[in-house]
């Protein structure tokens, strides 16, 4: 039997949110088909998205070995009775073709061809919306960075946009692993198959799988919800929340965790206020004619490799006005609610994450007294 590592690298904001909440909980309802699995392994128990894969790969200090490797799903492609094995994540995208080669020997070494699957969006539209997130993500290291012009995101964006050059990366791909099935598909909503991403990846994957109760697109932040988190990111950056999390596996990625939860809150309150009835468009048209220019030669790659125009479909396409306004307009007591439940949300720990660190707390305790014990014994045999 032929098994497949179907390999979905985003790109990001093109709907990989949506795909990975569907396979996730589709796996852990055990509705998926016999001949489809969506692992734990790379992702653990409670993330949708296979990023500790991405991390082991780099070496990045995120890297838990405790939520899966490779290694692992190896072993696990190879034992299972399944034909597909799928694993997605956007950061895929950023790995460079030493990294896409490992993933090719892998696949190998778990019997197992690689189809990948990569969704590419126009750049301008991307800047936009990964702009907006960034903002909205209200990371403490980029705290000192939201206020640059938009036009100089490139210059600190957390994620080396080159990527953005979609033609250099598939051609990597395909140079990487030689044997590869590449499938690349435009993210422009009236090309999606069914007008939906999670109903495109399953029919471009070929997978026996209907997108029945699919999850949606993640919802636009409006202006007033981005620069209301432009302003609390130096104050979320500040906030006394690492001896809150002394003792956890890895504080900085718990504490992402606990300044999420916030988030989550932080914008339901502010859909409850009407704040995000309309996404918020920072992109002017000169600025979008100037990434049309910096980036049609690649996209006229793109186009041929995929089998579509993309620069057509680009260029033909409309963009939404400017719409950031004037912050001092919106009425103070909104901004109060806003601002009273990050700040109570920021020195109130979660009970998850507590549980979580107390549980990381015991094991070091009990790890320590093992190590005593260990040293006792050394002594009384002497």
């Amino acid at each position: 039997m032929q098994k497949t590592l179907i390999v979905h690298s985003g790109t990001f904001k093109t709907g990989s949110t949506a795909i990975q909440s569907f396979l996730a909980r589709a796996n852990k309802e055990g509705s998926l088909p016999p001949e489809v699995v969506y692992p734990t392994i790379g992702r653990g128990e409670h993330s949708i998205q296979h990023q500790n894969l991405y991390s082991q790969l780099v070496g990045e200090v995120l890297f838990m070995p405790a939520l899966g490797t490779w290694e692992q799903l190896v072993k696990s492609i190879a034992s299972s009775s399944a034909e597909t094995t799928v694993i997605s994540c956007e950061s895929f995208s950023l790995l460079t073709p030493e990294h896409i080669s490992a993933i090719g020997e892998y696949a190998r070494q778990a019997g197992a061809q690689v189809r990948w699957v990569h969704y590419v969006r126009d750049q301008a539209t991307f800047y936009n919306a990964f702009y907006v997130e960034r903002l909205m993500v209200m990371r403490p290291e980029h705290a000192e960075l939201v206020d640059l012009p938009f036009e100089e995101f490139r210059e600190w964006s957390p994620l080396d946009m080159s990527f953005l050059h979609y033609g250099q990366f598939a051609e990597t791909i395909t140079t990487a692993i030689p044997d590869v099935d590449l499938r690349l598909r435009p993210f422009i909503r009236k090309e999606l198959r069914d007008g939906n991403a999670v109903a495109d990846f399953f029919s471009t994957c070929e997978l026996p799988i209907k997108a029945t109760g699919a999850a949606s697109s993640n919802v636009g932040s409006g202006w007033r919800t981005v620069e209301t988190a432009r302003h609390l990111a130096p104050i979320v950056a500040a906030a006394p929340m690492r001896g809150r999390l002394r003792g956890a596996d890895s504080w900085k990625a718990t504490r992402l965790r606990w300044i999420q939860m916030i988030r989550g809150d932080f914008v339901t309150l502010t859909t409850q206020l009407g704040w995000n009835n309309t996404s918020a468009v920072y992109m002017t048209p000169e600025f979008r004619q100037e990434l049309l220019d910096d980036y049609r030669e690649d996209n006229l790659l793109i186009g041929k490799l995929g089998g579509f125009d993309f620069t057509e479909m680009i260029e033909r396409s409309t963009f939404p006005d400017y719409n950031i306004g004037d912050y001092s307009e919106i009425p103070g007591d909104e901004v109060l609610q806003v601002v009273k439940l990050v700040m109570q949300g920021l020195h109130t720990i979660p009970e998850e994450i507590q549980e979580e660190v107390e549980a990381a707390r015991a094991r070091r305790r009990e790890a320590e007294a093992a190590r005593q014990r260990g040293r006792l014994r050394r002594l009384l045999r002497r």
